[in-house]
């Protein structure tokens, strides 16, 4: 389990060349908004080297460009009601999707808990590779501030408390060194196991809870971000949130498993404590 938890972190390494690459800075490509290049068929090691990449072209052009967003109402109503929390898994290119939700559904303050513990399993090289992501990806998105799960809860309790503020949560981050308590989930037909932090954030706030999950077409060299009916969190129960969210992300994973980040399944499937 440790080792899975070490080898997805770091950036796609199937030679040292390709390390190396996602942790160097990037020369700007002859078109500024063109995506780096994904050979088909890809495997997860590949894609996972063209997210990387790709986190160099994070800006407002390249996703005006390069993303499509299909269910789109159901984000812009939960807004109007009030404060958001967009929950994914990571599978696709899913830090692109604060600065999709920002420049194409109305500019909505919006920012994201990202996770610094983590990175302390990685190099020297690979964490500063990783928390220039983090900044990168708040920049595409004029986001303000990032939240860690090392810091109080109070400021992503404020920042949600704030009207029509926005924050994305990934529903299967693990943090070894945080030992939190897990609970059991239905996953593509599998038993996995996930914290149910963001459900209890929505509830303790009031936050609208919006499933979202993102594809890309290496064909098109478009992206897709799919966006599900809010969850009221004042009418379940954290389990029943969480497992709605995967309801709905669960069949983009199946269409494109390549896309995963890492195994989630394989990763996922054992309690963390064991």
């Amino acid at each position: 389990m440790w080792q899975r938890l070490i080898s997805w972190l770091q950036p796609a390494k199937a030679t040292e060349a390709a390390s190396a690459s996602a942790v160097a800075p990037q020369a700007p490509a002859v078109d500024a908004d063109q995506p780096p290049a994904l050979a088909m068929p890809f495997d997860l090691a590949a894609y996972r080297q063209f997210m990387c990449d790709e986190t160099y072209q994070y800006r407002a052009s390249y996703i005006q460009k390069r993303i499509d967003i299909e269910g789109a109402t159901h984000y812009t109503e939960a807004l109007a009601k009030g404060s958001v929390i967009v929950v994914f898994v990571h599978h696709g290119s899913w830090l692109l999707m604060n600065g999709a939700l920002h420049h194409l559904c109305g500019g909505a303050p919006i920012t994201s808990i990202a996770s610094r513990r983590n990175l302390e399993f990685c190099t020297p090289e690979e964490k500063a590779f990783w928390l220039g992501v983090h900044k990168r990806s708040a920049e595409s998105c004029n986001a303000p501030v990032i939240f860690y799960t090392d810091q109080s809860p109070i400021g992503s309790v404020r920042w949600l408390k704030q009207p029509h503020h926005v924050l994305t949560v990934a529903l299967d981050v693990r943090e070894p060194a945080a030992d939190k308590p897990e609970q059991q989930f239905e996953f593509m037909g599998q038993r996995i196991y996930l914290q149910t932090g963001p459900a209890k954030l929505a509830q303790l706030t009031g936050a609208q809870v919006v499933p979202a999950a993102i594809e890309y077409n290496a064909e098109t060299q478009r992206h897709l971000l799919t966006l599900y009916p809010a969850i009221d969190p004042t009418t379940c129960t954290p389990e029943q949130l969480t497992q709605t969210a995967l309801d709905c992300i669960g069949p983009h994973v199946m269409r494109a498993p390549e896309q995963q980040f890492y195994d989630l399944l394989g990763a996922l499937q054992t309690p963390q404590k064991a």
